[in-house]
């Protein structure tokens, strides 16, 4: 899959126009993702390399197409930058990302994590490669995985008495073992009991 998306994005960009030579690589690759997300392919290789450009003029419209696709469904729709790092000098930039990936439908989101290449061309950033990923790069821990719920609490046994047993043996000596109060039940006529029980 790797191999594709490198090809697909060195292929992503035919003319494009620059992006603010203000602009950070973070910034740039933000226009880059959602250009790529939502099929703008124009938009989108207005941030491509010139690499990018010149291996997707060879393409049919068809192909463009196809490969919209199937980038589209290998990157997250949002992500975070979790590390960035420039060159010393200045001409290179990796971004780490990471964001929820996976079909909505089939209801398994989980994380993708992207290295991100971005390269200066004329004085402006432009994404290089973006690689996407179910598994974290070097320099980015896994993303925490989802706490288990609190297990319920157990339940008290019943006496043979009636109600539950309140207590253990390891109890304070202030406090009495005994037998619980039966819950509190509203009902539309109630006894001298039931009352109690509400207290």
């Amino acid at each position: 899959m790797r191999p594709f998306i490198a090809a697909f994005l060195s292929l992503t960009a035919l003319a494009a126009a620059p992006a603010l030579a203000a602009d950070e690589p973070d910034a740039v690759y933000a226009k880059y993702h959602r250009a790529a997300v939502t099929r703008d392919l124009n938009e989108m290789l207005q941030y491509a390399s010139a690499a990018q450009r010149q291996e997707l003029s060879g393409f049919s419209a068809a192909q463009k197409d196809a490969a919209m696709k199937m980038l589209e469904a290998t990157m997250p729709r949002a992500f975070v930058l979790k590390n960035k790092t420039v060159a010393p000098d200045g001409k290179r930039a990796r971004l780490l990302v990471n964001g929820p990936g996976g079909s909505v439908l089939d209801a398994k989101l989980e994380t993708l994590y992207g290295t991100v290449t971005m390269v200066k061309e004329q004085g402006e950033w432009k994404v290089g490669t973006a690689d996407w990923s179910n598994n974290p790069p070097a320099g980015m821990a896994a993303a925490p995985a989802p706490r288990a719920a609190p297990a319920p609490a157990a339940k008290a046994v019943p006496a043979r008495g009636g109600g539950a047993l309140v207590g253990s043996t390891s109890a304070p000596p202030e406090r009495k073992l005994g037998i619980a109060k039966e819950p509190c039940v509203y009902k539309p006529v109630m006894t001298a009991e039931d009352m109690e029980n509400c207290r």
